[in-house]
């Protein structure tokens, strides 16, 4: 069940040029790793509030990170937020990994850029569960707190690998390049740009393993209304909001 509530920010970390999170009061129903909300700036001058993925859901404190990069007028409104100031929060939204996640087992998470949140808040529900944390970035962190910042949770899986096309305290090239051993795994997770999400199908598909991504698209509504952001699909057409935003990679047109 969704709420829309207005809500108090209670921290705006600056990490680097690219990335910041905000920490909000959150009393509504718990979160689940994978779910997003809409945000929207009481101050905000865009008609439209912005999707964004929950990178960690405290329940004692009952604070909602957001892991955001900066992309546009809506995002670079959000990081220039002040503690104590109002946002209106919809959520949260859509299913969950927990949805696909084997009882038992070892996953792959393999997230690009700001696509390493949802994947870090799952690590952060499960801290017992094999997870093989991938991590992919055009540009490597310059020092350890960024990195800490960024992965969040992603920190406790069993192993983490990071990987930045300038190779910046980082392995240089893709993400996927760097993954092996693909009969090993028992299922794949990924969120982030859509080359990443055709490459992970490919690998996965051709290793008989089992995927599923979080897509992007541009949301409205948040609530499958509106049907503005369509995913095509060998079963017809999509809401990404309502019927995702995490679905099986097999299914997904990614072409189309």
């Amino acid at each position: 069940m969704s709420n829309s509530l207005i809500c108090e920010l209670v921290n705006n970390i600056s990490i680097n040029d690219e990335f910041f999170v905000l920490h909000i009061i959150w009393n509504g129903a718990p979160a689940k790793p994978g779910q997003f909300f809409m945000l929207k700036p009481l101050r905000a001058s865009t008609f439209l509030p912005r999707p964004i993925s929950v990178q960690e859901y405290n329940a004692d404190q009952r604070v909602v990170k957001f892991l955001i990069s900066r992309r546009g007028k809506g995002t670079i409104e959000l990081s220039q937020l002040v503690v104590g100031e109002k946002v209106q929060l919809t959520g949260p939204l859509g299913n969950s990994w927990l949805d696909f996640l084997p009882e038992n087992g070892k996953a792959g998470l393999i997230g690009g850029s700001a696509g390493v949140a949802p994947l870090a808040a799952l690590v952060s529900e499960k801290p017992d569960y094999n997870f093989h944390f991938f991590a992919g970035f055009r540009q490597g962190f310059r020092e350890k707190f960024e990195e800490d910042a960024v992965l969040g949770g992603a920190i406790k899986s069993k192993k983490l690998i990071i990987s930045a096309e300038d190779g910046k305290n980082a392995l240089i090239g893709r993400i996927t390049d760097f993954i092996v051993d693909m009969g090993s795994f028992d299922v794949f997770f990924s969120c982030g740009p859509l080359p990443l999400l055709k490459a992970v199908k490919k690998k996965c598909e051709a290793n008989s393993v089992r995927c599923f991504v979080s897509m992007e698209s541009r949301f409205a509504c948040g609530v499958g209304v509106c049907l503005g952001c369509t995913v095509h699909t060998h079963s017809g057409r999509k809401r990404c909001c309502k019927d995702g935003p995490i679905f099986s990679a097999s299914e997904v047109k990614f072409d189309e």
